[in-house]
């Protein structure tokens, strides 16, 4: 599934726990997320590189950071600050 077509599909519920302390990775199946409280975003992307080892593609959605690789089934949305 496309990362903003997963997005188009969660609940309102479920969006509105989108925190900027946090970085959310979304899959088909679940939502996960860690905590990146005071975290520059250098580091955040640095950690996302660790995480997925592959090159990354960035867009956005509602002005959150969506970042992906089309090679991967999760994707990580960085909420806006």
């Amino acid at each position: 599934m496309d990362p903003i077509e997963r997005l188009n599909s969660l609940s309102e519920d479920v969006i509105q726990t989108f925190h900027s302390d946090f970085v959310f990775l979304i899959d088909a199946e679940k939502i996960q997320h860690f905590p990146a409280r005071n975290w520059t975003h250098d580091q955040i992307i640095e950690e996302l590189k660790k995480r997925f080892n592959h090159s990354l593609m960035v867009t956005t959605w509602h002005e959150h950071e969506v970042i992906y690789s089309p090679e991967l089934p999760i994707f990580a949305l960085i909420p806006k600050k």
